[in-house]
């Protein structure tokens, strides 16, 4: 009896970080995947205007396997290169003029309701402003001639625990930087 009580919570212990640790590592996979599939999409769609539009598709496709509303924000940047990171005031700033000094298009859980005729880069509110604004998809250098944009892609995903017992919950963040494919013009 006395060596039960001293082993059984041990023993609840483990097979509860077993869970955490195996639905924490199913999300921080999804997020490596999800950068991947994105910056994929980015990269093929080039210079369209739907571009960032197919980005956000991507994301929910490639992030099927995380609970609802689990992405917290998605960011669509200019990168200088391929090893280049996502410019800080992207990952917290809502303030258009940071934002398109960066030129970074940013992407939270609700803008997953958007339909395809919300993008094209309008800054006018008709109601709203185009999402993709900051960094038109239609700006995007596509020529082999003129050299070619990298495009990046970084998303942060909330992970909660579900015992608490090793804390309330953790952010995953993940990178992505691509060249954008040339384009046939």
């Amino acid at each position: 009896m006395v060596e039960a009580a001293i082993v059984t919570p041990v023993l609840f212990l483990f097979v509860f970080a077993i869970f955490e640790f195996g639905f924490a590592f199913r999300d921080y996979l999804a997020v490596a995947n999800i950068t991947r599939d994105a910056a994929r999409e980015a990269s093929v769609a080039g210079n369209v205007n739907d571009a960032d539009y197919r980005v956000l598709r991507a994301v929910q496709r490639a992030g099927a396997a995380l609970p609802d509303g689990a992405i917290d924000r998605l960011v669509v940047f200019r990168a200088t290169g391929p090893s280049d990171s996502v410019p800080s005031a992207c990952k917290t700033s809502t303030s258009p003029a940071t934002l398109a000094a960066n030129q970074c298009n940013v992407y939270t859980a609700s803008d997953f309701n958007l339909t395809r005729a919300e993008f094209g880069c309008d800054p006018t509110p008709n109601p709203l402003p185009d999402p993709d604004r900051h960094w038109c998809p239609a700006s995007r250098i596509v020529s082999v001639g003129t050299g070619l944009d990298y495009v990046g892609v970084w998303v942060r995903v909330h992970h909660d625990y579900i015992t608490g017992l090793f804390g309330n919950a953790i952010d995953f963040e993940d990178t992505t930087v691509l060249k954008v494919e040339p384009q046939e013009l």
